[in-house]
Order: C-alpha cells, then structure tokens, then sequence
C-alpha cells in the first residue's frame, strides 16, 4: 500500500475496450429519458423551447460526463489512500453545515439545512458523503487485519460506514436511508455471515422505531408518518404529495395522456414534479406500461453492476462496484416506493432521472470509480496489498 501522496499514480492509462461499458451505458440512457421528462415537467405550455431546469440538467450532465471521465483516469489505489481524508473532509463539512445551519451560506429550504448555497448556485453535501463512505468502507473491509466474519468487526465497520447516516439523518433521512444498502451489500460481499444481516435488520429496525417514539408530537416526521398511514386525513397537508402522486400515475392508466400533456402535471397539482416527484409524470404520460421501464431499468443496471464487480481484478475495486451498485438501486427502491405510497414521504431524488446537480454529478463520479476499478490492473493488484 502506498505509504504517501506522492508515492501515487494520479493519473492511470484508460483502454476504453476494458471498461465494462453497459453500466455507463444504462446510466446515458437513463439520464436521457430523465432529462425527457425533466422538460415535461417544467415546461410553460405558453412559452417556446425548455424550461430553465431543462437546460440545466443538460448543462450538469455535461459537467457530470466530464466528472466521470476525470475521475475513472485516477487509479483505484490512489482512491483507497485518499479514502481517509476524503471521509474527514465530508466530516468537517457536515460539521459546519450544522454550525451555520440557517445562515445565507446554509439555508433554511422547505423546513431543512441540508443544502451549500453559493449565491444562485446550490450544492448537497451528503451526495459526495456518500462516496467518501463507500471509498472508506471498502479499504476497511479489505485491510488485511479485518476479519468480517467476527461480530466484533462487523459492527466496527458498520458503525464507521454508516456514521454519515447517524448525522444527516435529522436533516436528510432520504439519503441516510440510502447508506443502508449500500454498506451491507458491500460487508456481505466482502464475506459477513448472513446470520450477522438479519441481525442488522433487526438493529436498524430497533433503531428506527426508538428514534420515531423519541419524537415530539407536532414534529415535521411524524406528522408524515401519520400521513403516510392516513393521507385522506392529512389530504390538504403532510398527505397532500403522495396523494397527487397516486392520482397521477393513476390517471394514466394502461398507455399514458402522452408525452407533454398530462393535467395533472400541466396544471400544477403535482408537488415536486421534476425532482423527487418524477416517477409520477412518468406514470401519468406513459401510463402502467411505459412507467413500467423504469425500474426495469433499475434492475439492468443492477445485473450490468454486479457483472462489472465479477470481473475486477482489485478486491477493494470490487467492494467498490458493489457498493455504488447497492447505493443507486437502493436509493431508487426508497423513491420509487415513497411515489407510489408504500413508504412515508422522505426528500430523495430518482437517481440519473431526477433533476439536480449534486445528484447528477455523485452518480456519474461513481460511474467513474467503477469504470477506475474495472480497467485496474494487474502490477496495481502486485504493488498493492490486499487479502
């Protein structure tokens, strides 16, 4: 393992013939569709050409592709070195966020400071926290002294991969939620005992539930959560979302209103509509069957992931696949669960075709760390210690 900065390739060379190509792939066409539906939403039926959101989801899925392309020229070892101090740098952020929370530089946005804002420009921290999580779990998982198949270190690296979640979760509990997944996916692959994951269920259940009995009555969560159990009763408030949501993708029924002529989307009854929302435009102007491809896509990409991650010839490259493999398909179960009424409302995007351009930007960087550990090479793996 390199023992210094400067004793790490910055740069690596890149055979685009080695890349596993399909999950970069599925993500362009994802990202297209979404952008498709990103102008329908928000687009004045008065008024010629895109929306203002349309071009900027453009403008970020430029910056995005070139984001990936940087990032997977960087070899998988200088990213396990830099690991340590990208973990701290996200740490330090969180921690002035919660000191300046309700500032002009941490603003108060729809009752939540989980957002850096730069004068018209807004970035979302805990995106790029959750790369900095992924890199860090998996050098844990692949020091040589880790044992994953005692007790003992499962619940050290869960708690160290999961610390994020613990601090954003009272801001951003959507993205906490998403930690999750992406944590045990990569301990079981890196050998945990399934006897230790349903241990972990319960755990995070437990957790769950005592954090919920802890709240205040009148609190933003759980007037959400009685929502979610009755939003006929909370029509007009905290149900308001999920029940347009329901009703559009309803109104579509078997093939859709059609492309750029859903009411309920034109009208303005859907809250949200180009970013956590999406599905639900989806849903109503393509109707059952054409909405349909969207988690069939999901599922692709999660088969094309898991191939990748089969053929990495690093094992830290391999947990890392992995990971943000389990990140994006778990952050699409959460949204696409949340727009169709099975879980309560929580803010969180539908990774590649929601708009915003800290999700955008998270997502390809993970493409590129994928694309980073599937061109490493074999001197890497001989100059690099792992078990």
């Amino acid at each position: 393992m390199p023992s210094s900065l400067g004793a790490m390739a910055l740069i690596q060379r890149v055979r685009f013939s080695e890349v596993q190509w399909l999950p970069i792939l599925l993500a362009l066409l994802m990202t297209g569709f979404g952008l498709a539906f990103v102008i329908s939403a928000t687009m004045d039926p008065g008024e010629p050409g895109w929306g203002r959101e349309g071009q900027m989801q453009l403008l970020w899925w430029g910056v995005a592709s070139v984001a990936c392309l940087v990032t997977m020229h960087v070899p998988m070892t200088t990213w396990r070195a830099l690991a340590p101090a990208l973990f701290m740098g996200c740490l330090v952020v969180q921690a002035l966020m919660f000191v300046l929370a309700g500032t002009s530089l941490v603003p108060n946005i729809k009752g939540a400071h989980n957002w850096i804002a730069l004068g018209s420009l807004r970035l979302q921290p805990s995106e790029f926290f959750k790369l900095a999580s992924l890199l860090l779990t998996a050098r844990i998982l692949t020091e040589p002294q880790v044992d994953i198949r005692r007790f003992s270190w499962c619940v050290l690296v869960g708690g160290i991969g999961l610390l994020p979640a613990v601090l954003i979760a009272s801001e951003d509990l959507g993205s906490a939620i998403t930690f999750v997944p992406m944590v045990l996916g990569m301990m079981i692959v890196a050998g945990m005992p399934l006897r230790y994951l349903g241990l972990s269920v319960v755990t995070v259940a437990i957790t769950a539930m005592v954090g919920v009995a802890s709240l205040p009555e009148d609190s933003y969560h759980i007037k959400r959560l009685r929502a979610w159990i009755d939003p006929e009763s909370y029509a007009l408030t905290e149900g308001f979302q999920t029940i347009r949501a329901l009703r559009s993708i309803g109104s579509g029924q078997w093939t859709g209103k059609g492309y750029g002529v859903g009411d309920q989307n034109l009208l303005g009854w859907l809250p949200e509509k180009h970013t956590d929302m999406i599905f639900a435009v989806i849903g109503e102007e393509l109707g059952f069957l054409g909405a349909m491809l969207v988690p069939a896509l999901f599922c692709l990409f999660g088969f094309a992931g898991l191939f990748a991650a089969a053929q990495c010839r690093l094992p830290y490259g391999r947990l890392v696949v992995v990971g943000f493999t389990c990140l994006i398909l778990g952050q699409a179960t959460v949204n696409l669960f949340v727009v169709m009424g099975l879980m309560p409302v929580t803010g969180i995007t539908l990774p590649f075709f929601s708009y915003g351009g800290s999700s955008l930007l998270g997502t390809y960087c993970g493409l590129g760390l994928c694309a980073a550990a599937s061109v490493a090479r074999n001197k890497q793996l001989r100059s690099t210690v792992y078990h």
